[in-house]
């Protein structure tokens, strides 16, 4: 009997489980919640890395130190052959990645009483929507840090038919399912035909279309950003140029809603650029407080309360964003239908993606019997409700927004290692 895993290294949050009494389980990573925030802090006073949550809310009380978020992010980027100073040394960021996914490791291994040796991993349909060679580079580094963490043996499913997995579980008849993935990174689809009772680990004639896009959550977050926090920092303002006005450069503010640029912006240079543009720009108080957030790195302050906003509008049509910590009294008012409109072309893409794995599928939509969706992405009512036209016979499934494709993971585990 081998020891095996099913791990979700997710952009946003990840999981892992494990088998206890022949029983799948997804395994508490914080406190007693299976998730965690895919997410480190570098605490520089005590030299230690912190994980999830806890380093978040470290590094929002001012402990000195960085945050790195969003970390699968660096799989199929530039990144992957990049290092950072970290402890005041340079190390490659996969590291960064190492360290996050050994902590995971770990913990199942205490919960599991056992030497973990054997994992499914979960990937997107792909790490890079256009380069092939990126996409192989992005998963041979992925199973290079599996197996030099201690597995031995290392498989990958892809993220969506793990959730069809999991959903699987709980059906009564055959069904044709459109699973939708929709998290902080990708946005992942897959057609497949679901059974009850009794699965092999061999799947792949059941699978008949999977497709996926690099726009999800993140992006939904730097959009609304840009659209209605930026311009109070002076984005789309003007300043006095050589011969004539000039709209104040960009590139600032896509840096400060971008989370693995964002420590690029505190160093001396930035600052010092920034303060030649205020003695140039003509709203100046703009200007400075752009300079407040950089002198002060609030910008992951502001990522986390964009990012709070874009869920509460999925509950509320309308929100005020506090922006207090930038300056007293400052705040955002912010509609859903703005939300809504701001998001318009990349929804687009996607709609656009789900009709080609249809396509793919030699399918018509009115074949497609259930939604499954999973993923936190897929609560932003708009989303839904567009997908959801697509397919009106179509039983809608809200699964596990967090855990569905986790658990499906080490349900193909089971079957592959389990034996």
């Amino acid at each position: 009997m081998h020891a095996f895993c099913g791990l979700d290294f997710g952009t946003s949050n990840s999981t892992i489980g494990i088998s206890k009494n022949n029983i799948c389980q997804l395994v508490p990573l914080e406190g007693n919640k299976p998730t965690i925030r895919s997410a480190i802090f570098c605490d520089t006073e005590l030299k230690q890395w912190v994980f999830g949550q806890e380093g978040i809310n470290s590094y929002l009380e001012s402990v000195p130190g960085r945050l790195m978020m969003a970390l699968k992010s660096v799989l199929g980027s530039s990144l992957m052959e990049d290092k950072t100073v970290i402890f005041n040394e340079y190390i490659p960021y996969t590291s960064v990645l190492s360290h996050f996914i050994q902590h995971i490791k770990s913990s199942a291994e205490k919960t599991a009483e056992i030497e973990l040796t054997h994992v499914v991993l979960g990937r997107p349909v792909h790490f890079d929507d256009h380069d092939v060679e990126k996409d192989r580079h992005a998963q041979n580094t992925l199973e290079t840090i599996a197996r030099e963490l201690g597995f031995k043996e290392v498989s990958f499913q892809y993220e969506p038919i793990a959730a069809a997995m999991t959903y699987e579980m709980s059906i009564h008849k055959e069904q044709l399912a459109l699973i939708v993935d929709m998290g902080g990174g990708t946005s992942d689809f897959t057609i497949i035909r679901l059974y009850p009772g009794e699965k092999s680990a061999q799947r792949s004639q059941d699978v008949l279309a999977n497709c996926g896009i690099h726009v999800a959550g993140t992006d939904f977050d730097q959009r609304l950003s840009l659209n209605t926090v930026m311009p109070l920092l002076g984005m789309g303002s003007h300043m006095k140029g050589s011969s004539s006005d000039i709209e104040v450069p960009s590139m600032f503010y896509h840096d400060l809603t971008t989370w693995h640029t964002l420590s690029n912006l505190y160093g001396a240079n930035t600052l010092s650029r920034v303060r030649s543009i205020e003695t140039m720009a003509h709203e100046k108080q703009l200007i400075s407080r752009l300079l407040h957030v950089l002198k002060t790195k609030a910008g992951h302050h502001i990522l986390d309360a964009v990012e709070t906003g874009k869920q509460r509008l999925s509950e509320e049509l309308s929100i005020l964003l506090n922006l207090s910590f930038i300056e007293p009294d400052l705040n955002v008012a912010i509609q859903r239908s703005l939300f809504n409109e701001t998001i318009q072309d990349q929804l687009q893409r996607i709609i656009d993606t789900i009709q080609q794995t249809v396509k793919i599928a030699s399918i018509n939509p009115a074949d497609i019997s259930a939604i499954f969706y999973t993923g936190g992405s897929t609560k932003i009512p708009t989303i839904r409700d567009k997908i959801n036209a697509l397919f009106p016979q179509a039983e809608v499934i809200q699964g596990d927004a967090f855990g569905s494709v986790g658990m499906g993971l080490t349900l193909d585990a089971q079957r592959k290692y389990g034996s």
